[in-house]
């Protein structure tokens, strides 16, 4: 079982231009550890915590595009927080790790790429369960 230790922040490549902005590029040539499946995009409002889930298979990949965002992540034993305030910033959180998003600006928007298709049943979404799941209990 994975633990907070592999959760993995990325440099994504920019490409800056003072005239237009920058431009961000997420290809296969990165190397991501995944095959990304689904997408979607969170806006949440300042002081708002989402997530509060777990996944026993899916891996995912957080890119906050806009704002800023503190995504906490825990793995039953120990917690590790990493901001997100850029969109050169990529963080990669395995399965079996507890997250939560916790948005700290006005219009900050979230993107994550899944490598599974949606699956209800791969949520473990009551943090009790989720600490049976992690020390084996089958309920």
């Amino acid at each position: 079982m994975k633990s907070t230790n592999e959760i993995h922040v990325m440099a994504l490549p920019s490409f800056p231009d003072v005239r237009l902005g920058t431009l961000v590029v997420l290809d296969e040539k990165l190397g991501l550890s995944v095959n990304v499946r689904r997408i979607f995009v969170v806006a949440g409002n300042p002081g708002t915590t989402r997530g509060k889930h777990a996944h026993k298979e899916l891996t995912q990949i957080l890119v906050c595009v806009h704002g800023r965002c503190v995504v906490v992540c825990d793995d039953g034993k120990a917690r590790k927080s990493v901001i997100l305030d850029a969109p050169g910033t990529a963080l990669e959180i395995p399965p079996g790790i507890w997250c939560e998003q916790i948005y700290e600006t006005d219009g900050t928007v979230l993107m994550v790429l899944c490598d599974l298709p949606f699956d209800e049943e791969d949520y473990i979404r009551d943090y009790r369960e989720f600490l049976d799941f992690r020390n084996g209990v089958v309920t």
